[in-house]
């Protein structure tokens, strides 16, 4: 059975690898690299404005979700950077010691928060060291984080960090940054926060959409690969039932367990993620005589990506 995405075509999965125990070596060495190509050719330094041009925020974000709340919000003002590239996993993410250079020369990094993804509380360290003087903005301040259980990746910090995936977060987060930008600009405080009440009035067009499209679903239980979609459960009253943990295919009862209450429930799609292997997925999908459907977290359009799912788990219940 091959995976389609939500647009039905068919998808490709990706990893990536640990943090390398030898960072502090690449790390001067890098940034004795970065010096010697860089230093003295303005023309070469990252996020260089072109000539004449009024200077512009320099930004560091941890995940993609994030570069389009910030990009609303600072629009032109902004030139923004990502640390997680396209298709990778962040919980396993290592960005390299000439990108982590290269990083602390931003003006800001807005972070996801505290104790969410291990790499980031590292990253945030590191880049704090070579750039004292680094603003570091908590995205998530003032947002309920879920709690999740003693094990695995996401547990090891105690809470779920999949906040972006979160329409309240949303608009929480582009508060959050147009506060940041005003501080580190306040001469264009009108321009971010025109642009951070723009977002916030596309963020409520679609949370009207998607309650529309999940109206009387309330309690129904949706089958994902990964647990990533806890925060977009709670908003629209649904149950989020994890095939695997941590991206570990599941063990031969719980596969049988979640067989039997998926067709108890009536359930025919399985969400899987690809940044994951869907093999699990697949075994599931064929026992309830069902369908393999890729939903990313990680997609940049997040405001078209969450009505996309809204749209997939209606469908998966004939809807």
């Amino acid at each position: 059975m091959v995976p389609r995405d939500l647009r039905g075509r068919p998808a490709s999965t990706g990893r990536r690898g640990d943090w390398s125990s030898s960072f502090l070596i690449l790390l001067v060495l890098a940034s004795l690299c970065l010096a010697g190509c860089l230093g003295g050719k303005a023309g070469d330094e990252p996020w260089q404005n072109s000539a004449g041009d009024e200077p512009r925020l320099n930004v560091v974000v941890t995940v993609l979700p994030q570069e389009e709340v910030a990009r609303a919000v600072g629009g032109e003002r902004v030139l923004i950077t990502v640390v997680v590239p396209p298709g990778v996993e962040p919980h396993t993410y290592e960005p390299s010691a000439a990108q982590i250079v290269q990083m602390s020369r931003a003006d800001l990094y807005l972070r996801l928060g505290p104790g969410l993804l291990p790499f980031e509380d590292a990253l945030v360290d590191r880049l704090k060291t070579l750039n004292p003087g680094m603003k570091v903005v908590d995205t998530s301040r003032g947002f309920s984080p879920i709690t999740v259980p003693g094990q695995g990746h996401d547990a090891a910090q105690g809470v779920d960090p999949h906040i972006w995936l979160s329409l309240a977060h949303l608009r929480l987060m582009a508060g959050n940054m147009a506060d940041a930008f005003t501080d580190a600009d306040p001469a264009h405080e009108g321009t971010y926060a025109a642009g951070r009440d723009a977002y916030i009035a596309r963020v409520e067009d679609s949370e009207r959409r998607i309650r529309g499209m999940l109206l009387g679903m309330e309690g129904k239980p949706f089958l994902v690969f990964h647990p990533a979609w806890g925060y977009f459960a709670r908003e629209y009253g649904l149950v989020q039932v994890a095939v695997g943990e941590d991206g570990r295919e599941p063990s031969a009862r719980g596969l049988s367990s979640l067989v039997a209450r998926a067709r108890e429930e009536g359930i025919r799609v399985v969400f899987a993620e690809p940044q994951y292997d869907t093999r699990g997925s697949e075994v599931v999908a064929r026992e309830i005589g069902g369908t393999v459907v890729l939903i990313d977290p990680l997609a940049p359009d997040t405001l078209a990506n969450l009505e996309r799912v809204a749209s997939a788990i209606s469908k998966s219940y004939g809807v």
